[in-house]
């Protein structure tokens, strides 16, 4: 996790930086942010449909150790992960190391929608996989 933040203090030493995808940097940031305290707070959303509960309990371990696929479109049950189109980089990145400064005294517990109960090692795990694929799509300006 400790690497995310990195990732995220290296973006801000500059100008706020670019990105090559459908996000801005500032959405980027802020989506992160958000599912990773959703893994400590809880999530808004309602669980997934069982068959995709299951395909994600049978596949958690490749998801954890593998790196994720762009390309996924959330359902509209799960909106409230999706980023505002508004967000400015500088709230973002304040909204980012608030999450993260909870670590220090949390540990991510709740549910996930999809894959269920996981440890808080594992959670790691996802959110590093789930930010290495988002970051892929910025860079310094």
């Amino acid at each position: 996790m400790a690497d995310i933040l990195e990732d995220v203090e290296y973006l801000t030493a500059g100008d706020p930086p670019r990105s090559t995808g459908t996000w801005t940097p500032a959405q980027i940031v802020e989506h992160v942010g958000r599912t990773i305290d959703c893994s400590i707070e809880g999530f808004p959303t309602p669980r997934a449909a069982f068959p995709v509960r299951f395909i994600g309990w049978l596949l958690r371990r490749i998801v954890l150790t593998r790196p994720m696929r762009p390309g996924i479109k959330l359902p509209r049950k799960f909106e409230a992960l999706l980023p505002d189109h508004g967000t400015i980089w500088e709230d973002a990145v304040d909204r980012f190391c608030a999450v993260h400064n909870k670590l220090a005294t949390r540990q991510m517990t709740q549910p996930s929608p999809v894959f269920g109960r996981l440890t808080h090692q594992q959670w790691e795990q996802l959110h590093c996989r789930h930010a290495e694929m988002h970051f892929s799509f910025m860079h310094p300006a």
